[in-house]
């Protein structure tokens, strides 16, 4: 009898201690999801100063979570420098920006204004005409590069007002054409423009529109071969306005690259340029409610590539 009650009593005690582990284990388990949970949610948004608590008394997990929690808090911190440093290095652009377009701007207006003024003097004198065009040329590509820096720390530090309106893409496309075809004509490509005849009309900003056409025409006449075409099509909802072009210079690893700021091919580096016209470009598309995208395909018989920009806009 003795036997069989401390048999009884051991079993009693293993299945304690197995109740006890099991419990342990199964609470264990549990912590683990929870923190996993609450690691999830702080991965969404860095950029909140969010800690992990600890779910269930446990010496070994509230060691590792100190470590955890010491490294988010480190990782905070970090993230908070370098947004400040950041937004201090973008309103320096926009400062340096907005210096030098000021006295650049003066300069362009009194070239013109000699030019138009000494218009007979000039036309006697070639070299001076030249110079003079030289340098309305040379002031009008620098005051362009400004321009990019501008509106890039301007977007970035999502300081970009916009104002929707009612908008003809297809006028406002042909008068941008027209205000930069001077960009087109030095390639000697062959451009056509496919519009229809009639209105079609976009909910848009018109100073946002021109800059995101002029950065495409920008990008068409430093990479183009022989050919750009523009064309709309009218969709359901939305109007697409595509840009196409044949290219020599740039490779299918590029494509992937040409929305990257500061991203400029080798070939075009002796172009001048920042590396910020498409990636404005793109930035302002999406501020007005828009999307540009980029796609690539190989030309039949010959090494060249053929590129197509789509704009995307909601239509009204």
């Amino acid at each position: 009898m003795e036997g069989s009650h401390m048999l009884y009593i051991i079993l009693f005690l293993i299945s304690i201690a197995g109740g006890y582990v099991a419990f342990r284990y199964i609470s264990l388990l549990r912590a683990l999801k929870q923190i996993q949970k609450e690691l999830d949610v702080i991965q969404q948004d860095l950029s909140k100063n969010q800690m992990i608590h600890l779910p269930v008394p446990n010496n070994r997990l509230k060691e590792l979570l100190i470590t955890i929690n010491s490294f988010l808090d480190e990782l905070h911190h970090e993230r908070a420098r370098y947004t400040k440093q950041e937004k201090e290095f973008q309103k320096q652009i926009e400062n340096i920006s907005h210096d030098l377009r000021t006295p650049l701007t003066s300069l362009l207006g009194y070239v013109r204004l000699y030019k138009k003024s000494q218009s007979s003097y000039i036309s006697q004198n070639a070299e001076l005409s030249d110079t003079l065009d030289v340098i309305e040329r040379k002031s009008e590509s620098l005051k362009n590069l400004i321009t990019q820096f501008y509106d890039f720390s301007r977007l970035t530090a999502h300081d970009y007002t916009v104002n929707l309106i009612k908008i003809d893409t297809v006028k406002l496309l042909r008068e941008s054409f027209a205000d930069n075809c001077h960009i087109l004509e030095e390639t000697h490509l062959n451009v056509s423009l496919d519009l229809p005849d009639r209105p079609i009309y976009v909910l848009a900003d018109k100073t946002a529109l021109e800059r995101i056409f002029f950065n495409l025409f920008q990008n068409a006449g430093r990479y183009a071969h022989t050919f750009f075409h523009i064309t709309i099509k009218n969709e359901q909802n939305s109007i697409k306005i595509l840009f196409a072009n044949d290219t020599c210079s740039l490779s299918s690893e590029d494509i992937s690259h040409l929305f990257d700021r500061f991203y400029i091919q080798e070939s075009a580096r002796s172009q001048g340029g920042t590396g910020l016209g498409l990636t404005i470009a793109r930035s302002l598309a999406e501020e007005i409610g828009g999307e540009l995208s980029v796609s690539s395909k190989k030309s039949n018989g010959n090494n060249s590539l053929l590129i197509s920009f789509t704009l995307a806009l909601p239509s009204c």
